[in-house]
């Protein structure tokens, strides 16, 4: 999963994750859980959807001597 994580006003943050199987998306609030939502029109009913910016995807840097794809 590629783990997405977006930014909005207010302090709220919704990321991808995995639950029970399933890629949910976590809305949280100030660092605190607010819902896991199944859909963005689920996520839509708690945030307004164009307030929120996604973020670059941080994860572990390449091991030395892998090539990058272009």
């Amino acid at each position: 999963m590629t783990g997405r994580h977006w930014r909005g006003e207010h302090g709220v943050e919704v990321e991808t994750t995995t639950l029970r199987g399933r890629e949910v998306f976590r809305v949280t609030k100030d660092g605190y859980f607010v819902a896991y939502c199944a859909t963005l029109e689920d996520v839509a009913a708690i945030v307004p959807l164009d307030t929120l910016t996604e973020l670059p995807a941080t994860g572990p840097a390449p091991e030395a001597g892998e090539a990058e794809e272009d």
